[in-house]
């Protein structure tokens, strides 16, 4: 070797080699959500965002949370109630509808934001890591802030009409635990699919307006004949809604055991498949978004 290249090489300073982390996907449940766990904070910051954006230059604001359910609680009792007289119970009709339209604002909520919560944060997904389930998760956070402002209009209504909740009222939260599942895991399912297939967000409206005509929102199943009722029990969220009148209305007949079952399996699997379907599918959102 040439004399003055060993010089040079003598004295040259060595410089170290940057420490690289490499972060890598666990196929551990565990492992996942303690994860997402320790970035909780940026669950908060979507939420957050989005209700900025949502209610940004309003002029009513958050009061559109409470205008919604009083507009679809007005049309569908003269409806229903007048109209199609349908049995109530012996409560005022508009309760009837009320209460089972909170539920089912909540999930058309949740799937009308969470299905683009993933594809429209391209920015975010392509150049940092963090767990993408918090993204959907995020439109169940915020609408369960608009869900406990119509709990509270909920009960200024029966306080109008006069109707005192039954001992059953205490049991309430179980029924809004189950409907809050079967949104977000339908809310994973849609998030992950439209970041492969764009005409997801075209095919969503679709199922809500659809949805809207199955499920005991405007009328109960005991006003159906008995050889439909089971097939309304597949609805998953028929469960929920039902057994929500029964918690919080006098009167209201609880749902069969063998009707819960029902409907919290195919609940059970909606929630699984969803979460199972979105963790397989999150590795590739980066290269696909």
């Amino acid at each position: 070797m040439h004399p003055w290249l060993q010089a040079s090489i003598r004295h040259t300073p060595f410089r170290a080699m940057p420490r690289l982390t490499l972060i890598t996907p666990t196929s551990q449940a565990g492992d996942y959500l303690a994860t997402a766990w320790a970035f909780r904070e940026l669950l908060w910051f979507f939420a957050r965002r989005d209700f900025m954006v949502r209610y940004r230059q309003t002029v009513v604001g958050i009061g559109w949370v409470v205008i919604r359910p009083l507009l679809a609680m007005g049309v569908f009792t003269l409806l229903f109630g007048t109209v199609a007289k349908l049995p109530s119970h012996g409560l005022p009709y508009a309760l009837i509808v009320l209460v089972g339209m909170l539920p089912w604002q909540f999930l058309a909520a949740v799937l009308s934001e969470g299905v683009m919560s993933v594809a429209g944060n391209s920015s975010l997904v392509t150049k940092t890591y963090f767990p993408r389930i918090l993204m959907p998760l995020s439109s169940g956070l915020l609408n369960a802030a608009d869900l406990g402002v119509n709990m509270v209009f909920l009960a200024a209504v029966m306080a109008w009409y006069q109707v005192l909740p039954p001992w059953q009222v205490v049991l309430m939260p179980i029924p809004l635990l189950w409907m809050m599942a079967v949104a977000l895991g339908s809310a994973l399912w849609l998030a992950a699919l439209m970041v492969f297939y764009r005409d997801v967000r075209a095919v969503v409206p679709v199922v809500l307006q659809f949805g809207m005509l199955v499920t005991p929102v405007a009328w109960c199943v005991a006003a159906l004949p008995p050889e439909l009722k089971w097939w309304v029990w597949l609805n998953p969220l028929a469960g929920p809604v039902e057994l929500l009148r029964w918690c919080v209305l006098p009167g209201m007949v609880m749902p069969g055991p063998k009707a819960l079952l029902l409907s919290g399996v195919v609940s059970v699997a909606i929630v699984w498949s969803g979460y199972a379907f979105f963790r397989r599918s999150e590795a590739r959102f980066a290269d696909v978004v």
